[in-house]
């Protein structure tokens, strides 16, 4: 059983017990809550253990928020990788007709130059090819 399959499986034994979100309200405060718990942990702490059963509890509330809107988590994550891959082979494409080799060492508002224009295109391309 891979992790997705776990995931919904424990999320369908707790839905069936009746311990179940009634909104998406109560599950993205819980998202935010999530968050809230890394920060602290990132700040307070250098406890990796900790850190990382934090960002545990922020993905498996993603997920809970994936099955409350009857999507597949897997095909779900699926499509954000293929997303991130897209966009980010143009990023490079345009990092390096801009003359860059890497982008290694470059202030962030360099990268978020080019993240931000490779969205754009991006977009701009999917957007011509279904026309």
């Amino acid at each position: 059983m891979n992790i997705f399959q776990k995931i919904t499986a424990i999320e369908k034994q707790a839905d069936d017990f009746g311990f179940m979100w009634s909104n998406t309200a109560q599950i993205f405060e819980q998202i935010q809550s999530e968050c809230v718990e890394i920060k602290d942990s990132l700040l307070q702490s250098g406890d990796r253990h900790h850190l990382q059963e934090e960002m545990g509890d922020l993905i498996h509330a993603v997920f809970s928020l994936c099955l409350f809107m009857k999507f597949d988590p897997e095909e779900t994550c699926l499509k954000s990788v293929e997303k991130f891959e897209r966009r980010f082979a143009e990023l490079k494409r345009l990092a390096h007709a801009a003359g860059f080799e890497t982008l290694k060492g470059q202030p962030v508002e360099v990268l978020m130059h080019f993240w931000r224009q490779a969205k754009e295109n991006v977009l701009l391309n999917s957007c011509s090819n279904t026309v």
